[in-house]
């Protein structure tokens, strides 16, 4: 090969280098908040985010890695919701919509899953029929999750006329503890979350006697989502593009998910 011929064949493989640097699309990282304590649905294994949101989240990110590097950061819930109210993070799993009351997160993704929240008390304690009753005399000890705005409109009310009295309280598994021993008389929750928590807690306390707690009542039905923090594009300058390609890929491993599901 002459000298000419070579110095144009190195030219061209530098136009080629640069041509291929202006038109591939830009890599982001963005990073999503999870809650630690929220299992089945997000918690931490092995210093490693797990659950079945971090699941179907992971799943997505996959679908979109040509122009997204996501990372998911596994934190306490109260943290991470205060995260995205001091617009510090872009984006938390697994919130539910709560428009009003955190109007600091908008938009949400596509749902998730749908939670059954229930209350689970122990025997000869009911806050099914509440708005019927006056318990201002000796409240109803109800203990939450730390963080979590999970009452329907009978409970709320039933709070603000001390007929209940509610205590927060770092997960689930502190919560039914202290219902097991009877410091609190019920726990509202997510069904399932609350049915491993027992079991674990029979496995980890042999010794408590859990025979007594009984499910009580239904709250309400909730979906949960991908909370994005609201505005803040300066910050996050890829946020409308990112949700946009994350939900089409959440709807894809949603329906084949359920594809799978019904051909079983």
């Amino acid at each position: 090969m002459t000298t000419f011929s070579t110095l144009k064949f190195a030219t061209w493989l530098l136009f080629l280098s640069i041509a291929s640097f202006v038109y591939a699309e830009p890599q982001y990282r963005v990073t999503i908040l999870v809650d630690e304590s929220y299992p089945p649905y997000s918690y931490v294994n092995n210093g490693e985010p797990a659950g079945i949101y971090v699941d179907l989240v992971q799943q997505a990110i996959k679908l979109i890695d040509d122009k997204y590097i996501v990372e998911l950061h596994p934190v306490p819930w109260k943290r991470g919701v205060a995260a995205l109210e001091n617009g510090d993070s872009f984006a938390l799993i697994p919130p539910y919509k709560h428009i009003k009351r955190r109007p600091f997160i908008w938009p949400y993704s596509v749902p998730l899953l749908e939670e059954v929240v229930v209350a689970f008390c122990n025997a000869g304690v009911s806050l099914a029929d509440i708005e019927s009753k006056d318990t201002t005399a000796n409240p109803i000890n109800v203990g939450l999750n730390a963080g979590y705005m999970i009452l329907d409109d009978g409970l709320e009310q039933a709070t603000k006329q001390g007929k209940i009295r509610l205590w927060e309280n770092k997960d689930t598994y502190s919560n039914i503890i202290k219902l097991a021993k009877k410091r609190i008389d019920c726990y509202v929750n997510d069904r399932l979350s609350t049915l491993l928590g027992l079991r674990s807690v029979k496995r980890l306390h042999p010794e408590l006697d859990l025979s007594h707690i009984v499910e009580d009542r239904i709250v309400l039905r909730r979906t949960a989502h991908i909370g994005y923090v609201k505005d803040s594009l300066n910050k996050f300058p890829y946020k409308h593009d990112f949700i946009q390609k994350m939900d089409e890929a959440l709807q894809t491993v949603l329906a084949s998910q359920a594809i799978e599901l019904g051909n079983e």
